[in-house]
């Protein structure tokens, strides 16, 4: 009997992954809620379903022929350990449209209304009416840098809000609410030379590590505003406290750095023109209920050895 081990972050996750046991009923399922535990039972696993997967426990996995990740990135995990071992890995790729593009949507909405500044005021109980100035984003246009899925529904809702999309595209075929999709060759200049907002969702990849760095940020508008919602590797970060220093561009929003969580020491607090948020975009209320169609999904496709119909299988090859 094939065994999975289920690693949650909560009772509430627990209590939604619960409805493997129903749906595999031929398997045996656990659901550690501690280390010492998780550890244990990964001895004897085929499946494990999981944010994470570390050294140790692969150390002690010596049965482990499947990793179902519930993140869409990969970065963080032993690529190197599983490629070597032959574990299969999926992702949760298709979880993170709705709330990741809203919080795109409501950064450009804070930068265009100066939402953040506003609040400070607040706390000096200053009634700053026109201080401020007080923009929007109907009419502005919007570069995407990566029309995945994400990309995608960030572009509707961009698009139905009046913002002209333009994007880039591994493979540049047309996209629905976006007027030109570029490859990343030809895209990158023109995004960053033309756009009001610039929305960073590239995973991180050789192709893509610090590829926006000074020569990009120093085409953008000094009324433009990046935000970042991919990965922080794909940023310079030297090359980005500079131009931020120098006020090259009017702000930059980010959900995400290098180094996780942003140390205390980091230069980037100090600076007026960033708006800085805790990588809270990808986490959901709902997360685990839009994940688990993926998970059954490519655990069937697993018992049934039917991989090539997995939803996200990662390619070691491709980063992704």
């Amino acid at each position: 009997m094939i065994k999975i081990v289920v690693n949650a972050n909560n009772d509430h996750e627990r209590k939604t992954l619960q409805k493997l046991i129903e749906d595999f009923p031929t398997c045996t399922i656990v659901y550690p809620t501690n280390r010492v535990d998780l550890l244990n039972e990964m001895k004897d696993a085929e499946i494990l379903a999981a944010y994470f997967i570390d050294q140790e426990m692969l150390d002690v996995a010596k049965n482990l022929k499947y990793v179902c990740g519930f993140l869409a990135g990969v970065d963080k995990l032993p690529l190197d350990l599983l490629k070597e071992r032959n574990i299969l890995l999926t992702t949760g790729r298709g979880i993170h449209p709705i709330h990741m593009s809203e919080y795109a949507i409501s950064m450009m909405i804070l930068d265009a209304r100066n939402i953040d500044k506003v609040l400070e005021e607040k706390k000096e109980r200053n009634w700053a009416a026109f201080k401020y100035q007080q923009d929007q984003i109907y009419g502005k246009k919007l570069g995407i840098l990566g029309l995945g899925a994400i990309g995608k529904e960030l572009a509707r809702k961009a698009d139905a809000m009046g913002m002209e999309v333009v994007g880039i595209k591994k493979t540049p075929v047309d996209v629905e609410h976006v007027s030109k999709v570029y490859d990343i060759q030809k895209g990158m200049e023109i995004i960053f030379s033309t756009c009001d907002y610039i929305v960073n969702l590239f995973p991180n990849t050789p192709q893509t590590n610090k590829i926006i760095n000074k020569k990009y940020m120093s085409m953008m508008k000094p009324t433009a505003c990046m935000i970042n919602i991919g990965r922080g590797d794909t940023v310079n970060e030297e090359d980005l406290y500079d131009a931020l220093f120098n006020k090259q561009f009017k702000r930059y929003i980010s959900d995400v750095f290098i180094t996780e969580p942003l140390p205390k020491e980091s230069k980037f607090w100090d600076l007026d023109n960033i708006v800085i948020t805790p990588h809270i975009c990808g986490p959901n209320v709902t997360y685990m209920d839009k994940a688990y169609p993926i998970i059954s999904h490519n655990i069937q496709c697993y018992l049934d050895k039917n991989f090539s119909a997995m939803k996200n299988l990662f390619s070691h090859e491709v980063g992704y």
